[in-house]
């Protein structure tokens, strides 16, 4: 015997099927955007920091090499002055020397500043004994100290060094 046949329902999926075959897409979206998220954030700090490097700005304008400037020498005017000796002696101090300057733009303004210099040498080496100013010893210092003082008198600009030419005491 043949059953009857049934009405044909449609079947209902089971409690669950339905949130699961609704919510499997969106997952897949919401990892994909997050993914995508993740991966923009990530260029941008490596952009950033690439940018804050100054690796791309160099990129972006090119190099061009610095011109590479040695230093410049100014010779400063022959200096002779009385050394700080009890009275009734004679000692005296003769010095050549030279400034080495950084750059040649602060050249002019040095030069300018000539008497003041040369006034500044002058005053320290009256106050100096002959005694200082003897070896090698005696010559470092009397260089740190005029280095010390040129600076001051002469800054902004900068001066690197003071070279001695001739220094004699007597």
């Amino acid at each position: 015997m043949a059953k009857p046949p049934t009405s044909a329902k449609p079947k209902e999926p089971e409690s669950g099927a339905t949130g699961e075959a609704d919510a499997a897409p969106a997952p897949k979206k919401r990892s994909k955007l997050l993914l995508f998220g993740i991966l923009a954030a990530v260029l941008l700090l490596i952009g950033g920091g690439l940018w804050f490097s100054g690796i791309i700005p160099h990129l972006l304008h090119g190099h061009k090499p610095a011109v590479a400037t040695g230093p410049v020498f100014i010779k400063i005017p022959e200096i002779v002055a009385n050394l700080n000796v009890p009275s009734g002696q004679d000692s005296y101090a003769k010095l050549e020397a030279t400034l080495e300057l950084s750059s040649k733009a602060s050249v002019s303004q040095v030069q300018h500043d000539m008497p003041r210099i040369i006034d500044v040498f002058q005053t320290y080496l009256r106050a100096m004994h002959p005694s200082e100013l003897r070896g090698a010893s005696g010559t470092y210092r009397l260089r740190e100290a005029l280095i010390d003082r040129v600076r001051i008198a002469v800054a902004p600009n900068v001066v690197r060094n003071v070279l001695f030419e001739e220094l004699i005491v007597q």
